[in-house]
């Protein structure tokens, strides 16, 4: 059987073509990753973000037939929407329901960011600026300060695939700001994994995408280390240099 080191279930809104496509291009031999599609509107309104939690949880029971060992929720937007509180709530209720543990993107953000101790950052989005607002909100309630905020003011979910990492790149330095401890991009749908590490070494600080944080997460859980080579930045390197870490929960 494929899958025979570790198996992923992931679930991603059904218009995002992005990060299905970049945690295939990770996985080491043996891991494998099994997708539901969560059924959603293109546009990124607060009934589209909060219908997502029963269509989550929905996909959810869709991808545990593939007895994955661990599943991941991957939105960022919907799992911040209502607040600390609410994803924390909900990414049990998901691990109960899956019986392995569960993941949510943004709650995979905020540990990133506590591992390394950060406190401040920049946050670059493709949202429109109700939702960029409700995001400020969630990480100040975690502990974390915002110093400045671009956006690509974007309410098409689908459009935020067409973000180039060019484009990306551009964006964070035209934003970041000196006394930020860290920058965060946000959103599974933008390619931004692929120019952390640059950002990484011009801006002399560390880098974080939805992506990246959600897959360190996921990777970390399952004892094992992707197999990269300058691709997610030092919290990717951080996995490869401990063994995946000694701590992470052991695979039957």
């Amino acid at each position: 059987m494929h899958g025979w080191r570790a198996r992923i279930g992931l679930m991603v809104p059904a218009v995002n073509n992005t990060m299905e496509c970049e945690l295939w291009s990770l996985v080491p031999k043996g891991v494998t990753v099994s997708t539901a599609r969560i059924a959603c509107e293109r546009e990124g309104a607060a009934e589209t973000l909060r219908g997502m939690e029963q269509e989550g949880k929905h996909a959810c029971t869709r991808v545990m037939t593939a007895e994955p060992d661990v599943v991941l929720f991957g939105c960022t937007s919907a799992s911040f929407y209502e607040g600390p509180d609410w994803n924390r709530g909900f990414q049990a209720d998901l691990t109960e329901l899956a019986g392995v543990p569960a993941i949510t993107t943004t709650g995979a953000m905020i540990e990133a960011l506590r591992r390394d101790g950060i406190r401040t950052v920049d946050v670059i989005t493709p949202y429109v600026e109700t939702t960029n607002e409700r995001l400020r909100r969630y990480l100040e309630a975690e502990g974390v300060g915002v110093k400045s905020f671009g956006t690509f003011d974007m309410l098409d979910m689908f459009d935020h695939a067409r973000i180039q990492p060019s484009d990306v790149y551009q964006k964070v330095r035209q934003v970041a700001s000196d006394d930020a401890d860290a920058v965060f991009i946000a959103c599974t749908q933008v390619r931004a994994l692929e120019v952390v590490d640059v950002l990484e070494r011009d801006l002399g600080k560390p880098v974080y995408t939805a992506n990246q944080c959600s897959f360190w997460k996921a990777f970390e859980t399952l004892g094992v280390a992707p197999e990269v080579d300058d691709v997610g930045g030092a919290l990717f390197r951080s996995l490869q240099n401990s063994s995946a870490g000694a701590s992470a929960r052991k695979i039957a």
